[in-house]
């Protein structure tokens, strides 16, 4: 089914279901060949403004190569000289932040990449409000709201019915607010002072809290222990907007 889908899914639950259960990447395989450049061909002008359009949007070169190399795949059923109208229709409305695919599709090209480059697989707990603890592993680098977004696995998909992050991010909500042990809250560093700001809104803030969007994995963190808190303040849905 993955390998004959239509490239009008690309945003649908469907796609979501193989991005992050790891069948995407199986079924782009030229994903794997993401810091290769575009290939040259009659439509090249297309694919050169499709990638033009990717780079504009705020990704990096060899992420936009992905995206583009995964797009010409067989299996995304995208005829030739439609590139451009394809990811502009993936974009969505990326002027307010609403995704219709390209992001997830970027972030499996980000994950493949970074297998590609060595980065370590860093493996933790999470701690729920009620329940027993669960494993969760993510590359080097991702954030918990990567994880919970797009990594793969059953603790990134149980990880993702705890943490909202409704503000896409931004530090403007707290509901990704998390608490650390001891030990790894030192190794992961000091928060920057808009954080502590939103941590300070949070629900029950504590010495060892951190926000989940801000939190990035690295190899001194494996084996860290996120506990998350019994409840979330939604800020997002306080700013006063005129």
């Amino acid at each position: 089914f993955f390998r004959t889908l239509p490239w009008r899914l690309f945003g649908s639950r469907a796609f979501v279901s193989a991005q992050r259960s790891g069948k995407l990447l199986r079924c782009f395989p030229a994903i794997r060949f993401a810091t290769s450049g575009p290939p040259r061909g009659p439509y090249q002008e297309d694919q050169d403004e499709a990638r033009a359009f990717v780079l504009e949007r705020g990704y990096s070169p060899q992420i936009a190569n992905g995206i583009l190399d995964a797009l010409k795949s067989p299996g995304a059923g995208i005829p030739p000289g439609k590139f451009l109208s394809t990811v502009k229709e993936m974009a969505g409305r990326w002027e307010v932040g609403e995704d219709a695919g390209l992001h997830s599709l970027a972030k499996s090209v980000e994950q493949e990449l970074s297998q590609q480059e060595g980065k370590r697989l860093v493996r933790f707990q999470v701690q729920p409000p009620e329940g027993e603890a669960f494993g969760v592993e993510g590359f080097e680098g991702m954030s918990l709201k990567d994880i919970a977004e797009y990594g793969q696995g059953e603790g990134a998909d149980l990880l993702k019915e705890y943490i909202e992050c409704a503000c896409s991010g931004v530090m403007a909500c707290s509901t990704c607010h998390v608490y650390l042990d001891q030990s790894s809250f030192e190794l992961a560093g000091k928060a920057e002072e808009a954080e502590e700001d939103m941590i300070e809104l949070a629900f029950e803030p504590s010495d060892t809290s951190r926000l989940g969007c801000q939190l990035r994995l690295s190899p001194k963190l494996e084996g860290m222990t996120v506990t998350i808190p019994g409840g979330a303040n939604n800020m997002f849905d306080h700013i006063p907007f005129e």
